[in-house]
């Protein structure tokens, strides 16, 4: 076999779902497949990114304390959410635009998820519908809502989920305005996707990504058709810009939606117990904590070492969520031992779906449930529910 033979060979071993062996491989492989305008919306955050840091930082800090000798061949890492059984105790947290990183966007995911047994939180900007998402998967959704300016927006959507299955309602609160992501800006990144004079020379050189974009769906929020003033990408673009956010909302809208909507009700962005007291207050079920995967806001601290007081404040009367940071099985584990009902990521999906689509998702979330498998062993533990406090070194 020639040189040359060999080094197109490792090369497409790099770059395709069997090489998945970590989370990180797959944000490796995602970076090499994207151009750089998306792969920087993908993986960025808002300001100066110093909270992407500190989600990492927050969970690296905690310290698990083994015991050994302890029967582990009858291990369990399933997690009772909201009274039923999850295979995979995490949560692919809702991201929009998927179709961004992949033709198949969201759809990919419902059906990768169905099959892990994990939970998928479908956002309210996915390029695909919520019924679209909804009639592929047989497994459990959850669908996220941001609180847009138009009420008949937001009840049209309510119904929608609930019409089409969806198990759980997910409220964000932490939008008031859309943070500033500098790499967006710099990079002219915008709905609709436009390849400008700065980007395409780089655009050009990912020509399976440029086919997709030709080829496959509209990149857009799909579910605001109908509300623009047309269904194209550029009117929903601007219907977003300027609907997105509404800076009169308080908890007493929080009440309202707890009236009309039947199922289980959570509320995503809290960092602060006060906060999580208001959100069970009004009437939700469950709390995720979580700073918008740090797409937000810079200046504020790791999810992780916030997270106990908010299951001191609210534990006892809601179920708890860790979103941010989550990169390996021990980090969901971890999540766990402070006090979480499960652990919730996005970039972990998005770049499995980046990397290799359907088949990348499945592989990303198969290295989890392997992960927190192995974790589990390896301190002493055999149920992912046992796992405590008294897994800490304090």
């Amino acid at each position: 076999m020639k040189f040359s033979q060999i080094a197109k060979m490792l090369a497409k071993n790099r770059t395709g779902v069997d090489a998945i062996n970590t989370v990180g491989d797959a944000r490796e492989i995602s970076r090499r497949k994207l151009p750089k305008m998306v792969w920087d919306f993908i993986d960025g955050g808002a300001d100066g990114e110093l909270a992407i840091a500190a989600n990492r930082r927050s969970l690296n800090e905690i310290k698990l304390r083994p015991k050994f000798l302890t029967d582990v061949s009858n291990r369990d890492i399933s997690a009772k959410i909201f009274g039923q059984k999850a295979d995979l105790p995490f949560i692919l947290s809702p991201s929009g635009m998927a179709t961004i990183a992949h033709p198949q966007g969201e759809l990919a995911v419902a059906k990768a998820a169905d099959r892990a047994g994990a939970i998928f939180c479908v956002s309210t900007a996915s390029g695909y519908t919520l019924e679209e998402i909804a009639s592929v998967s047989n497994g459990r959704l959850w669908f996220q809502l941001y609180l847009w300016g138009n009420e008949e927006v937001v009840n049209s959507l309510i119904d929608r989920a609930g019409n089409s299955g969806y198990e759980a309602l997910v409220v964000t609160v932490d939008v008031p305005v859309v943070g500033k992501r500098e790499r967006d800006l710099a990079n002219g990144m915008s709905l609709p996707v436009r390849i400008r004079p700065k980007n395409a020379l780089n655009t050009l050189r990912k020509p399976k990504w440029l086919l997709g974009l030709l080829n496959g769906p509209d990149i857009t929020f799909a579910n605001l058709a109908g509300f623009a003033a047309g269904d194209d990408a550029s009117s929903i673009g601007e219907y977003t810009d300027r609907e997105l956010v509404d800076q009169t909302r308080t908890w007493d809208d929080l009440e309202l939606i707890r009236k009309r909507w039947s199922g289980p009700l959570l509320v995503k962005g809290v960092m602060t117990p006060e906060d999580a007291i208001s959100a069970v207050d009004a009437g939700a079920d469950g709390v995720i904590v979580s700073n918008h995967g740090g797409r937000q806001m810079s200046f504020v601290p790791g999810v992780a070492s916030i997270f106990e007081s908010v299951v001191h404040a609210v534990g006892h009367r809601a179920e708890v969520f860790l979103d941010g940071g989550i990169r390996r099985g021990e980090d969901i584990i971890k999540a766990r031992a402070i006090g979480a009902t499960a652990a919730c990521g996005g970039r972990p999906w998005y770049w499995g779906l980046a990397a290799g689509g359907e088949q990348g998702v499945e592989k990303v979330l198969s290295v989890l449930a392997a992960d927190v498998d192995r974790t589990l062993a390896l301190l002493g533990e055999e149920k992912f529910s046992n796992v405590t406090e008294h897994y800490l070194y304090r």
